[in-house]
């Protein structure tokens, strides 16, 4: 096998370990009890997408112009939400760690997620280098992944 061969194999290895993972879906293929859970919790929802990630259906969605996200058990259960928020609304707590440990560092977005009422924030943040980093509620580190 010769190089770019090698190269083209390991790519479409890497395609098809990333797509086990999560699968776009078409909303006809939701069950309808989560279909139901989602439209009664979100009548207003624009710009609809569906994903398969596991057991659970993920869904992204825009109310107004701010984007969400919910996560459904096959029991229509929810099982985790998420939202965009300002910057401005990310804890003080939270705020002031992150300028102290990523004095180069810029918050790029923050999102906001209620996991069986546990809330946490996941921030992304533009510097040397670009990460992503969650806090608990009460402005705890848990941890950091690069981006």
């Amino acid at each position: 096998m010769n190089y770019k061969s090698t190269i083209l194999a390991s790519l479409f290895l890497v395609g098809v370990i990333a797509s086990s993972n999560a699968q776009d879906i078409d909303q006809k293929n939701v069950p309808s009890v989560i279909k139901s859970a989602f439209n009664k919790a979100y009548p207003k929802a624009t710009d609809v997408d569906w994903e398969k990630k596991g057991a659970n259906y993920e869904v992204d969605f825009n109310l107004g112009k701010v984007d969400h996200k919910a996560t459904y058990a096959a029991s229509g259960k929810t099982v985790s939400f998420e939202k965009d928020i300002p910057n401005a609304q990310l804890p003080a707590v939270i705020a002031k760690n992150i300028k102290a440990k990523y004095p180069k560092g810029r918050i790029d977005d923050v999102d906001w997620i209620n996991t069986a009422g546990k809330i946490t924030y996941k921030i992304d943040i533009e510097g040397t280098p670009d990460v992503n980093v969650w806090y608990d509620a009460s402005g705890k580190f848990i941890k950091e992944v690069a981006d």
